[in-house]
C-alpha cells in the first residue's frame, strides 16, 4: 500500500466506463485511501473477494452514527427527513432482519410475477407512443425513465396523476452534488409529506398494493414508526426508479458499443437472461455506494482498517476483477455462471432484484424483437453522462429504427 491519496474515480467522467484507475488500484493497492466527492478520506475496496467480505461482514456497518466513528458533520444539509431515511436504510442486525421480513412479506415473488403482463403492456404502449412521434427518439424520455416510474408507482400505489412529480423528487433526492442542498432538502421534505398523506389514504381505503401491505404489516407487528415507514417507502420508490432507468439506458448503450454481442443476442434470443446478468456486471450503474464504518479493527486484503474508519466499496471494480471473472474485461452475453455484485451480497442483498430482472428482460427482449434495425442516432462520443448523481447513465439516448 502506498501513502498517496487518489481522488475517488467516477465512471461518469469516463463515458460510463470504469475509470482506468480502478484496474490499476486492483493490482497496486486493492485496499487504498481515496478522497470522496465530499472531501472525506476513506478506504476504497476494489477486489471482488474483498468487496464480498465487506458486504457480508457485520463488522462494516452502514450506520454512520455507530462504529465509534467521529463524523465531521452531524447536521446534514439535506434535512432531517433525509437523516431518518438513511437511518432506516442503515439498520443492521436484528432490526434490519425484521425490516427485510416486513418488506419481503409485502414484495412477494408472486406479486412480482403477477406484474409481468402489465410490464409488457406498459413497454408496448410506451414504444407505440415513441413510434408515433417518429425517429429519432430519445429512449431515456420515451422508455427508460417512464417505465420503471410507472411500474414502481403502480406497485406501491401512487395515483397516476402524481407520478411526474414523484419522478422529479426522486431525481433530486438521489443527487450527489447535482442540485443545491436546499433543493434536495425541500424534495425530501415534500416527498415525505406526500407519502405521509398517502399512508393516511391507504389506511382509510386499503388497496391491493405494496404500500397497503407494508401498512398492514407495520400496524400488526409495530416494527416501524410512521416516520420510518414514510422513509422506507421513499427509498423503495426512488430506488425502484433510478437504478432500473439507468440500467435500461446505459445497458442499451453498452449493447450498441459491442455490435458483435448485440448481433449474437439478436440471433440467439434465449441468451437474454445471461445477457442481462452480464449487462449488470459489466456496465457501471451506481457510481458511489453507501459508505460503511468499521465497528472494530479488521483486516481486508491484508490491510488493517481501524475501528471508526470509513470504507467505500467499488462494485464497479469488483465486477471487472479478472481473479473472479475469466476474461473479466470482455463483455460476453453468454457468460455463465456470473457472480456479479450489482445487487449486493449478504444481508443487504437488493430486495427489488427480481422486479428489476423482469423489467430489464422485458425491455431488451421487446426492443430487439420489435426493432431489428434499432441503432443509436448520434455518434457514441457525443453522448453526455449524468454527473452529480448516485447513478451513472446517459443524459439522452437518441435512437432510430
Amino acid at each position: 500500500m502506498t501513502n498517496a491519496v487518489d481522488e475517488f474515480p467516477s465512471s461518469a467522467a469516463h463515458a460510463g466506463d470504469p475509470p482506468p484507475l480502478l484496474a490499476e488500484l486492483r493490482k497496486r493497492d486493492p485496499v487504498s485511501r481515496v478522497r470522496l466527492p465530499g472531501g472525506e478520506i476513506a478506504w476504497l475496496i476494489t477486489r471482488h473477494e474483498d468487496v464480498r467480505q465487506v458486504l457480508a461482514d457485520p463488522t462494516f456497518t452502514r450506520n454512520l452514527e455507530g462504529g465509534g466513528a467521529v463524523r465531521p458533520n452531524t447536521h446534514d444539509p439535506r434535512g432531517e427527513v433525509f437523516g431518518t431515511a438513511i437511518r432506516t436504510l442503515s439498520m443492521d442486525g436484528q432490526p434490519h432482519a425484521e425490516l427485510r421480513r416486513l418488506v419481503s412479506k409485502a414484495l412477494t415473488a408472486r406479486r412480482v410475477q403477477a406484474m409481468r403482463p402489465r410490464i409488457q403492456d406498459l413497454t408496448d404502449g410506451l414504444l407505440d407512443s415513441m413510434e408515433a412521434r417518429g425517429a429519432p427518439a430519445d429512449l431515456v424520455v420515451c422508455l427508460a425513465q417512464p417505465l420503471p416510474a410507472i411500474v414502481i408507482c403502480e406497485l406501491v400505489g401512487v395515483p397516476a396523476g402524481e407520478r411526474e412529480q414523484f419522478r422529479v423528487w426522486s431525481d433530486h433526492i438521489t443527487s450527489v452534488g447535482r442540485y443545491e442542498p436546499d433543493m434536495v432538502a425541500s424534495a425530501w421534505r415534500r416527498f415525505s409529506e406526500y407519502i405521509g398523506d398517502l399512508i393516511a389514504v391507504k389506511r382509510r381505503d386499503p388497496a391491493d398494493d405494496l404500500l397497503t401491505a407494508l401498512i398492514e404489516a407495520r400496524d400488526n407487528q409495530h416494527k416501524l414508526s410512521d416516520e420510518e415507514l414514510r422513509s422506507l417507502t421513499i427509498v423503495i420508490l426512488a430506488g425502484g426508479l433510478e437504478t432500473t432507468a439507468v440500467a435500461i439506458s446505459a445497458g442499451l448503450v453498452r449493447l450498441f458499443r459491442h455490435a458483435d454481442q448485440l448481433a449474437r443476442l439478436r440471433a440467439e434470443p434465449d441468451l437474454m437472461g445471461s445477457a442481462v446478468e452480464e449487462l449488470l456486471r459489466f456496465q457501471p450503474i451506481i457510481d458511489l455506494n453507501r459508505l460503511r464504518i468499521a465497528t472494530r479493527d479488521a483486516r481486508v486484503g491484508g490491510v488493517l482498517i481501524r475501528a471508526g474508519e470509513p470504507v467505500q466499496i467499488s462494485i464497479t471494480s469488483a465486477n471487472r476483477d479478472e481473479d473472479a471473472f475469466a476474461r473479466g474485461a470482455e463483455f460476453d452475453v453468454s457468460r455463465s455462471p456470473n457472480a456479479h455484485l450489482a445487487f449486493g451480497h449478504g444481508a443487504h442483498f437488493c430486495l427489488g432484484s427480481a422486479l428489476a430482472m423482469v423489467e430489464l428482460t422485458t425491455v431488451f427482449t421487446t426492443l430487439l424483437r420489435r426493432y431489428p434495425g434499432l441503432r443509436i442516432a448520434v455518434p457514441l462520443a457525443e453522448l453526455t453522462w449524468r454527473a452529480g448523481q448516485m447513478t451513472v447513465g446517459p443524459e439522452r439516448l437518441p435512437v432510430a429504427w
